[in-house]
């Protein structure tokens, strides 16, 4: 590997804050958004690194997670879609990263769900993550989502390919579960 000092990683970009940010809920401190395993659809391990432009970790960072669940539906007052909610589900955490950067959720994934008449969000995953010197909000996508390219939001975006993430089968995990890595690179850390 280059020394860290001689990398100059490309950051992440940003994204909208969206609509239907949880300021009224407290976010589950444990990174498992699953209510233990009894939400609905498809359970989706996430991960990844935070770092500066120069491959260092970002030790400490908090990192915020939501996300509309396996229906397409956000615990939000705003959100008028007609999809059902999953009280098993927490469409909202924290965690913090650790000595080498790393961060982890247990969630579901997202489904895609209506904007405005004839416009549709894919899935996706809203992060805010806050290092030592900045915040960044952005958005993490799925590869092959049917909306992905008539998405204004994800293709306003001067650098798309470091948003989507391809998920896997979730070796060693529950049967169907999928297993994505998701890394953020921040300015400075």
């Amino acid at each position: 590997m280059a020394d860290a000092a001689t990398l100059d990683l490309p950051t992440t970009p940003p994204q909208i804050l969206g609509p239907f940010y949880p300021f009224m809920h407290k976010p589950i401190e444990s990174g498992d958004l699953t209510g233990g395993g009894k939400a609905a659809g498809t359970v989706l391990y996430l991960s990844g690194v935070v770092r500066n432009k120069a491959g260092e970790p970002t030790v400490g960072a908090r990192v915020e997670l939501w996300q509309a669940n396996a229906h397409g539906k956000y615990a939000h007052p705003n959100d008028e879609n007609d999809a059902p909610l999953d009280s098993a589900f927490n469409g909202f955490a924290v965690v913090h990263t650790d000595a080498q950067g790393r961060y982890a959720f247990k969630t579901v994934r997202p489904a895609a769900y209506p904007a405005a008449p004839g416009r549709w969000r894919p899935a996706h995953i809203h992060f805010s993550v806050t290092g030592k010197t900045e915040q960044l909000v952005t958005q993490m996508y799925f590869k092959g989502e049917e909306w992905n390219e008539k998405d204004s939001w994800l293709n306003s975006s001067s650098r798309k390919d470091l948003l989507i993430v391809d998920p896997t089968p979730a070796a060693g995990k529950e049967p169907g579960a999928l297993e994505v890595t998701f890394d953020i690179v921040l300015m400075k850390g």
